[in-house]
């Protein structure tokens, strides 16, 4: 990584206010007017992003091998009262963005703050770290394509599964939840694949007292033994076709 000449003040907390991390050598700290970013403001940086069209391996859904997402750093803004920041992940035709803000009065440096998603964002977190930096005396907002260097992205595949409703009730849940059967109701688990089944004995001690009588006028109930002379088949199905 690129390392400032000012090595004087170099000690074991601020080495990284010295140098580009933790953003890419190959990318500059200067703004779209051509502002230059002061570089000890973010001395640190750690993100967990969705893979979205990556897999695993680092390669995408179609095959072709890619770096995996990127993240740059759009928008850094400093006054005399609060510091914040936005980091963007690009990963295919997916974006999600996460931003922190500390006021001046709770700011605390070379401690991790950690970054919330924007409004429309998934699966996107972080810790973000500031040096002892001076407050300007007007405010200063830089706008950007800053490129955080790789080894500080993290990238990982979403849950498909988000949570349980209940289509009649509307009601739902989603974090950790804790799931339980009935004793009549086996469960089992081959890898990632769940099984429910009856447990033996089952049928008969869940089933009504209507299906358990026997005759033609069960229940009040007149079984339909045809329709026009159509019988059912031997699961006891009678298909109608309408045309």
């Amino acid at each position: 990584m690129a390392v400032y000449s000012d090595m004087a003040s170099a000690q074991f907390e601020n080495v990284n206010s010295l140098r580009s991390y933790p953003f890419s050598d190959i990318s500059d700290l200067v703004s779209n007017d051509g502002k230059i970013v002061p570089s000890d403001v973010i001395v640190d940086l750690h993100m967990v992003v969705p893979a979205s069209s990556f897999d695993s391996s680092g390669e995408s859904s179609s095959g072709n091998e890619m770096s995996g997402p990127v993240v740059r750093m759009t928008s850094l803004h400093l006054s005399r009262s609060m510091v914040s920041a936005c980091f963007v992940s690009f990963s295919g035709n997916e974006k999600n963005a996460a931003s922190v803000t500390v006021s001046r009065e709770t700011f605390v440096p070379y401690m991790p703050y950690r970054l919330e998603k924007l409004a429309g964002s998934r699966d996107i977190g972080g810790i973000v770290t500031f040096g002892d930096f001076e407050f300007p005396g007007v405010p200063e907002t830089y706008f950007m394509n800053a490129v955080v260097h790789p080894c500080c992205v993290s990238s990982a595949n979403p849950p498909r599964l988000r949570k349980f409703i209940d289509t009649r009730s509307g009601e739902s849940v989603s974090g950790d939840v804790s799931i339980s059967f009935t004793g009549y109701v086996g469960v089992s688990r081959t890898g990632k694949s769940f099984a429910l089944s009856l447990e033996k004995g089952a049928e008969e001690e869940l089933s009504s007292e209507c299906a358990k009588a026997t005759g033609t006028d069960a229940c009040g109930a007149t079984p339909i033994s045809s329709i026009n002379g159509v019988r059912p088949d031997e699961n006891g199905n009678i298909v109608l076709w309408f045309h």
